[in-house]
């Protein structure tokens, strides 16, 4: 990700600061676009071994983009109006990017099945596994598509079963859909007769 801080007159300014100094925390692989806006003000990096040469953004030299891709602490000031720490100044904190875990409930085996199957109104839901602290629901939709109910699976479902009345709903043709943290797992049909 690009983040920008402005050079201006005695300021560096990121996204959500206000005052002379920027302090923020950004990832591996983000880039600092440094982009002048006022004054002269020759940037330098604080750290041993500097992190980068020293660069006066300008009118000639309106933006300097530097990539961070190292975890580490990187402070760095003004030559011309601050000090590492004080006046004009900044501290960039890079972090390592925190890998996304994706529940794939399909490899992982999860079904839910509800049953008698046809039934008169009167069903069963259970589910064979439960993974982590996951929000399961199941959502009944008609031919069309159309949700018609949608019910939260409580613990239950994956010992005993969830009992769940269907029995206002009109005899016909319906979908349930398994939902694990809002996300439709696998969808099955269910017949309801008078």
């Amino acid at each position: 990700m690009d983040i920008t801080i402005l050079v201006g007159n005695n300021y560096y300014r990121g996204p959500g600061t206000t005052g002379n100094a920027d302090i923020r925390t950004i990832t591996v692989g983000d880039r600092i676009n440094f982009v002048w806006v006022a004054g002269f003000h020759p940037t330098v990096s604080d750290s041993s071994p500097q992190t980068w040469a020293t660069f006066t953004p300008s009118a000639s030299l309106p933006s300097v983009i530097i990539p961070f891709n190292t975890v580490g602490v990187f402070p760095y000031h003004c030559q011309a109006h601050g000090l590492p720490g004080q006046n004009q100044y900044g501290v960039l904190t890079v972090v390592a990017r925190t890998p996304t875990a994706t529940l794939n409930a399909k490899e992982a085996g999860i079904s839910v099945n509800v049953f008698p199957n046809p039934s008169r109104g009167q069903v069963t839901v259970k589910l064979d596994q439960k993974l982590s602290n996951s929000d399961y629901q199941l959502r009944l939709s008609n031919i069309i598509g159309q949700e018609v109910r949608r019910v939260v699976i409580k613990s239950e479902a994956f010992t005993t079963g969830l009992p769940v009345d269907l029995s206002d709903l009109r005899a016909g043709m319906y979908f349930y859909t398994l939902l694990v943290d809002g996300k439709a797992i696998t969808t099955k049909r269910l017949v309801l007769q008078n």
